[in-house]
């Protein structure tokens, strides 16, 4: 059954620094890993997020993160990331998350094919074909009630965006659909704005970093800036704080004056969830 696509919502809260690596320190991780241990502390800081004006929540389809909704008894607002890519099993070697071929044997490697220009041209619709189930399957753990969408974290997308592959995106705009909004994080987001246009395709969203320190801006700020400016895709910042450099209001606000559809705070980078929330909430208002 098709599902009613909703509005791309303009605040999120990601929780993806639980079991993926970010711009922090790694005393912070642990700091807040420990602090979100058990899954009623996760729970409670998620229901306070929504509740505080959160539009959606960024989640990783995780033991961790099902447990602690589990504990709830209300459907709270989820755009999934996925398929998930845990560090220990990363892109560099099938088969992998995104890319399991079920051939324990595979050595091929999409890292340097892409570096050797070797991706072959049908790698586009075997990427994708390997893509959805996993999607699919991941998807499923979430109620179908809570779920607003998907997002193709970065380590995908960034394979397909290196191999110039448009086919690719949009075999999985049209077959992830069915789960709501379709949107790709990246860390090459100026890189990814400036060929969306030319392929002509249109994702619901695309996450990448944003911030007055131009930390993660690539090829660089001014490029990303620019492309902001001129895209019609709606683009949410991320990394707002620069791995610590800025806090989070100031690097909100710098995302949202250069006109980014919507920001998208880490919960490593909040001390205190609902009033930091909050105070972005207040910031948009002003």
């Amino acid at each position: 059954m098709r599902r009613i696509v909703s509005e791309v919502p303009r605040l999120l809260l990601a929780v993806s620094s639980l079991d993926q690596p970010v711009r922090a320190t790694r005393d912070r991780q642990l700091e807040v890993a420990s602090r979100f241990k058990e899954p009623e502390s996760l729970a409670v800081a998620l229901v306070k997020a929504v509740g505080v004006g959160a539009q959606a929540l960024v989640v990783p389809p995780t033991n961790d993160v099902r447990e602690a909704l589990a504990e709830l008894h209300k459907d709270l607002p989820l755009i999934v990331r996925t398929p998930h890519t845990p560090v220990a099993a990363d892109l560099r070697r099938a088969p992998a998350p995104a890319l399991d071929s079920g051939d324990e044997s595979s050595s091929w490697s999409p890292a340097r094919a892409v570096a050797r220009n070797l991706l072959p041209m049908g790698m586009a619709a075997d990427l994708a074909s390997r893509v959805m189930p996993r999607i699919e399957r991941e998807c499923s753990t979430f109620s179908a009630k809570s779920l607003r969408g998907v997002m193709v974290p970065a380590a995908v997308t960034d394979l397909a965006l290196a191999a110039n592959q448009s086919r690719f995106f949009e075999r999985v705009i049209k077959a992830a659909r069915r789960f709501g909004l379709v949107g790709f994080e990246t860390r090459n987001l100026g890189h990814l704005l400036l060929r969306l246009g030319p392929w002509g395709v249109a994702p619901d969203f695309v996450m990448g970093p944003v911030n007055p320190r131009g930390v993660g801006m690539m090829p660089d700020a001014e490029h990303v800036l620019n492309e902001i400016r001129t895209t019609t895709v709606k683009v949410i910042g991320c990394e707002l704080r620069a791995g610590g450099m800025v806090t989070l209001e100031e690097g909100a606000r710098f995302a949202r004056q250069r006109g980014v559809w919507g920001v998208c705070a880490e919960l490593v980078d909040l001390d205190d969830v609902p009033k930091e929330l909050k105070a972005l909430v207040a910031g948009k208002a002003a």
